[in-house]
This record gives structure tokens, sequence and C-alpha cells, in this order.
């Protein structure tokens, strides 16, 4: 890096948060002040961006003015990355400690010490450290002074190009160490680690107070030290890239739920599922886990109530094989305790573990506990995070929580996660004459039509079910009062069906005799007409024959008008 090039040159701290939370790293060719009390993790902070530099082919020199060189390598040997640090020769360590029974006279000058530490770079040193730089500067009588001994690192860094960090005691009435007032102004840069106890349990925070020319997060953000050193989990940089919504829709397991929902929920999205307690929130977290796992999906359920043993158990007992996928691998079950971690620890594990699964769906169990943790204001935004980063990677997400009797939906207990969810699915209780049934309705659910029903959840033997909406009136009914209200509906329409029946013998009946009827009067009728013809020609003939006694000589073809004629006259 040039360092004549105009404009804010930074290097990577290989912290992923804070790399992300500066926009790119610290500053090169100019000195970062990291303030911090006691256990804050000032120096855990420097000494892991010099062994992330190391990993990357870059090198440092760390000075130190108050622990010894010893205690600085068994601090970094505790970390993943120590042993790597420990074994390089790209860096080298300073012991700067002022003699504890030495004694000061009069001003001093760094020169020398900045001397020592240019000799130590050689060229392939990109960063410094000054730990417990007030430690040095506490023995120079003047603060004005001892503010100049700070100019001059300042004016080294640049012209070397390197990227300083210079470590200090913070103050709680000052952002500065104590007779290094202004400071704070000189510097452009400094970064402020904190640490408090909060209900017995530790917690640490970093703020980046003054960043000059970059933009940079101002928030005061959660920190963690673990295994793998700093880490500030809501500030990793999200995964690049447009996230695609995907039409493809998951069964939940239960298909008249599938139903409701316009088939499934969409792959990809988020789904919540709030209740009180013992309303199978849990139940229909595994169901979704076994279908999706039958699938030949990748599942991680994340539980904060149940152990692993005992939740199969339970679940065996309703139909649900969890057993079988856990065994081959398909379902990964990890139980926590709310209480033993704060909630940035926890999300940090999920996360952790999300990384390493790899899941297609993730179940969380319930969310609400994160409630429990130490830190509880926090649990809104793990619970946002969480949400968020299972969506940038297309991970469909079922979470249940638990709500109270006076917040039967959830929504205040659950610190509105229901806005985030894209689909809430409410079970309760309903209760009449005596008598308590579990119900589910859906409140909402993005991109589908869906019912607005309230159904009758059954568990079983066989698994889950909903049952048929029955009406009375204008109230759902359930358990037994819908199972009397059945019976009776099946009385009255097998009455129906007798009466109906009745009615259709009666009918045939009558049919049956219109139909004798009918043909009783149509021989009758070809009856007459045979009796008519045959009387009709009998007339004729007797007349044709009286005719022909009265005239033998007439034409018998003439006899019919004649008989007309007679007639008339005889009239």
């Amino acid at each position: 890096m040039n360092p004549s090039q105009t404009g804010l040159q930074k290097r990577e701290t290989g912290i992923a948060g804070l790399d992300s939370a500066t926009r790119g790293g610290l500053p090169s060719g100019q000195a970062t002040l990291v303030l911090g009390e006691a256990a804050a993790g000032k120096t855990v902070l420097c000494v892991q961006i010099l062994a992330r530099a190391v990993e990357r082919g870059e090198g440092g020199v760390f000075v130190t003015f108050e622990e010894s060189p010893a205690q600085v390598r068994r601090d970094a040997a505790s970390f993943d990355w120590g042993a790597g640090l420990l074994d390089s020769d790209r860096w080298q360590l300073i012991d700067a400690r002022p003699h504890p029974e030495a004694e000061g006279a009069g001003e001093f000058d760094i020169e020398g010490l900045l001397s020592a530490v240019t000799a130590a770079a050689g060229s392939v040193a990109s960063w410094v450290i000054f730990d417990g730089i007030d430690q040095l500067l506490q023995h120079q009588p003047n603060r004005h002074a001892a503010i100049e001994q700070i100019r001059r690192i300042n004016d080294h860094c640049e012209t070397h190009d390197r990227a300083v960090l210079l470590t200090g005691k913070a103050r709680a009435d000052s952002p500065a160490p104590d007779r290094l007032e202004g400071i704070e102004f000189l510097l452009s840069s400094s970064l402020l680690l904190s640490a408090h106890v909060l209900h017995q349990k530790l917690n640490r925070s970093l703020r980046i107070t003054k960043y000059r020319g970059s933009a940079h997060v101002t928030d005061e953000m959660p920190m963690l030290i673990d295994d793998q050193g700093i880490q500030l989990p809501y500030h990793e940089a999200p995964p690049v890239g447009r996230v695609a919504a995907s039409s493809e829709r998951l069964s939940t397991g239960i298909p008249r739920l599938d139903s409701l929902l316009g088939g499934g929920i969409h792959r990809g999205s988020s789904a919540l599922v709030s209740g009180r307690p013992g309303t199978a929130k849990s139940t229909l977290a595994g169901s979704f886990a076994e279908a999706r796992a039958r699938e030949g999906e990748r599942v991680l359920y994340i539980s904060f109530d149940e152990l692993e043993a005992a939740y199969v158990r339970n679940l065996a007992s309703v139909g649900i094989d969890l057993a079988t996928p856990i065994a081959r691998g398909a379902v990964r079950f990890q139980d926590f305790s709310a209480y033993t971690s704060s909630v940035t620890e926890h999300f940090l594990a999920i996360r952790r573990l999300i990384n390493g699964f790899a899941p297609d769906c993730l179940v969380i169990d319930p969310l609400s506990a994160l409630l429990k943790a130490t830190a509880t204001e926090g649990a809104h935004l793990a619970t946002e995070q969480l949400v968020d980063l299972a969506r940038r990677r297309g991970i469909t997400t079922i979470l249940t929580a638990l709500s109270g009797v006076e917040d039967p939906e959830g929504e205040a207990t659950l610190g509105d996660v229901s806005t985030l969810a894209d689909t809430w699915i409410v079970v309760g209780y309903n209760e009449r004459g005596g008598e308590r049934n579990r119900s589910l309705s859906v409140v909402k659910s993005r991109g589908s039509a869906h019912s607005n029903q309230q159904r009758e959840l059954i568990l079983s033997d066989s698994g889950l079910d909903l049952a048929d909406v029955y009406e009375s009136g204008s109230e759902v009914l359930m358990g037994t009062a819908r199972a009397m209200k059945e019976r009776e509906d099946r009385e009255h329409e097998r009455q129906r069906q007798l009466e109906r029946e009745r009615r259709r013998l009666d009918l045939e009946q009558r049919i049956l005799q219109t139909e004798a009827e009918r043909q009783r009067l149509e021989a009758e009728r070809e009856h007459l007409d045979q009796t008519s013809g045959e009387t009709d020609q009998l007339e004729h003939n007797y007349r044709v024959d009286m005719r022909r006694r009265r005239d033998p000589d007439h034409d018998p073809g003439s006899v019919g008008d004649d008989l007309v004629a007679d007639e008339g006259t005889h009239r």
C-alpha cells in the first residue's frame, strides 16, 4: 500500500464483525485508540488482529507495557488461532514494561522505542500494537508532553504506512485514559470496549466511538470472547446476492393444515407457531421436521425446553418418528439451556450450527426461551438476526413461542416476532362445558390464500389431524360438544332418510296402482272398441238383410243410402 495515496486506506482486522462494522477494517497509516475497563478484551482484540494478519502472510510487532511476554503468549495459546501465531516468525514481541524499581526524573523521549519497533518490524509488519500505552505515559510528568508522544507514534505509523493500535484503561467520566485527556481529539479512530455484569453474568460490548472519513456502525455492539476469540455476532456481513422467492410449497406433515395454508408453507419462508403451554406447539414442529426429513432434507432442530431422548419419546406417542432421521443424520437435534448463556451466546451457537450443518430447514423450539436468557434487552435483536440469517440462506424456518393467558396470541410476549414471520399459526384451548380442547387458526400467511376458521387440533396414536369445522349457529363446536352435535345431526339425517325412503316407497306403490288402473282402463277401452265395431257390423248386416227382403231387385250397393233415406223419411 503506497503511503502517498490520497484517501483513507484500511486494513482488515480479520474479525468478521469488526470489519463489517467498520466497512472494511481499521485505518492504515494512522493510530487507533482501544479503550476498555478491566476484562473488557483489549489485549485479546489486539493479539487476535495480529494473529489474523500473520495468517494472511503479513506481520507485526506487539509491544507490551503491562503484561509479561510469557503471559501474552499464554493468553494467545488459549485460542484456536494462538498456535499459528506462536509458531510464526512473522511477528515480534517487545517487552517495554517499565522496571518496577525505576524512578523517573524529568521528561522522556519515545523515539528510542520507535526505533526498536522499526528494527523489529522489518518490511513485512503491517500492524504495530502498543498494549497498555497509558502504563508508560503515566510516568511522563507533563500531560502535554505525554500527548506529544502519542502524536509522534501517530506520525511514525503514517510514515511507515502501518496500522497502529494503542490500548489503555478507560475512565468512566472520560473518553481517554488517565493523564491523556485530549488524545481522543488527536487520533482519527477509537474503539471503546465495555464489560458489565447483568443478572450475575458478564456482558461485553464494543462501540466505535470515532472513525474519521469512514461510515461505521455507531451502536453499542454485543461482543463475546470464546475459543475463537473476539466475536461480534450481529455484525457479520450478510451473504452477497439477491435471495430468490420460491413458489414451492413444503408440507407441514399434516395434510389438512397444508390445505388451510394453500398447499403448505413456502420454501425459504418462516412460520411462527405460538400458544399457551400444552397446546402442541412442539408436536407441530416435530411433525414438520419428520415430514421434511422424509423428503430427504436436512433439518436442524434447536430445543430450549426438552432433551433429545425425552422429546423423541414424546413424539413417538403421537405417531411421529424422529428417532430414525436423527439416527441417519437427516435431523440434527441440539438442546440448550436458556439460563446458562446470554442471548448473544445462544445466537452465536445457533449460527455456528447452521454454518456447520447447512440445513434446509430450521426449527427453534421455543424461540421465546431467549427471553429467559441474560441480557434480555438483546432478545429482539437476536430474533431478527436469526430470521434474517435463515431467510438470506433460503432456510425454511419454524419458530415456536410461548404466550400467556392474558396474551393468547403472544405478540407482545414474543417481542413482536410475529411481525417478522411470513406465516403465523396460533394454537390454543377451546373451553366449553367443563372440557378443554386444542384449537388451531391461521392468523396470517403472506402470499397465500388461507382459511380464517378456527379448527380443532386432534392428537392421536396415528398423529396429528384437524377436525372438520362443525358449526352450531355462529359457534364452532369442539370435543364432546361436537361429538354430541354430530350424533344429533346423524340421527336427524337418519330420520330424514327414513322419511324419504317411506315417501319413495309410497310413491312407488301409487305408481304401481296407477299402472294397474291404466292397464284396466286400456283393456276396457279395447273391449269397448271391439264390441262397438261388432255391433255396427251386425246392424249393417241386419239392415241389408231387411232391405233385401223388402226389395229383392234392389242393388245391394245402395242399400246403405236407401236405409239412410228410409230412416230420414221415417223420422
